[in-house]
């Protein structure tokens, strides 16, 4: 064997040694992938069916009545009117009172409605005093239980919230401030 014949071998073995490198390197970066893969598909599926998505879907008003509320002196005294939020329409009292230990508002989700409507009552601060559950379109609810009944008026938000019925995607929301006349007026 010639001195040109030992180089050539020597070249061959060289690359045959790079080409097991490289087909090592291959399945080690193909086996890294893969585990990424699996991590990820473990991390997204593993709340699946705990219901652990942090939304909880507001139930439905136990309370709710079929139509509106028919004209009183009461609805009158109670500053009962209709609110046009753009994208959807509602009735509720602007000057709701305290009885017992619920507010009187008369919330109402009209019929043309395409939305489920509900509603908060929070103090200035933003304090949960009280929230019906939603209405369907063509219900209202005459009152909404109060978790803290203030004795004396005080100010405070009704907001509004429509969700998209089946997906509860946000539809709006819309706050009235008013005056909550406690139980001692």
């Amino acid at each position: 064997m010639g001195p040109e014949e030992g180089k050539k071998a020597e070249v061959l073995t060289d690359s045959r040694a790079g080409s097991m490198q490289d087909k090592r390197l291959l399945a080690l970066l193909v086996c890294l992938c893969l585990a990424a893969i699996l991590v990820m598909i473990w991390a997204l599926t593993r709340n699946a069916g705990q219901g652990n998505t942090g939304f909880v879907p507001p139930p439905f008003e136990e309370a709710a009545q079929q139509g509106e509320p028919e004209a009183s002196e009461e609805l009158e005294r109670l500053g009962y009117s209709q609110l046009d939020v753009q994208v959807y329409h509602a009735a509720v009292c602007g000057s709701p009172v305290v009885a017992g230990r619920r507010a009187v508002l008369y919330l109402t989700n009209p019929a043309a409605n395409q939305v489920w409507l509900k509603v908060r009552i929070l103090d200035e601060e933003g304090k949960l005093f009280g929230e019906s559950g939603l209405l369907k379109p063509g219900e209202y609810v005459k009152e909404v239980p109060l978790l803290v009944v203030p004795e004396t008026d005080m100010e405070v938000q009704l907001k509004l919230m429509a969700y998209e019925p089946g997906t509860y995607h946000s539809a709006g929301a819309a706050t009235l401030r008013t005056v909550l006349a406690g139980s001692a007026s």
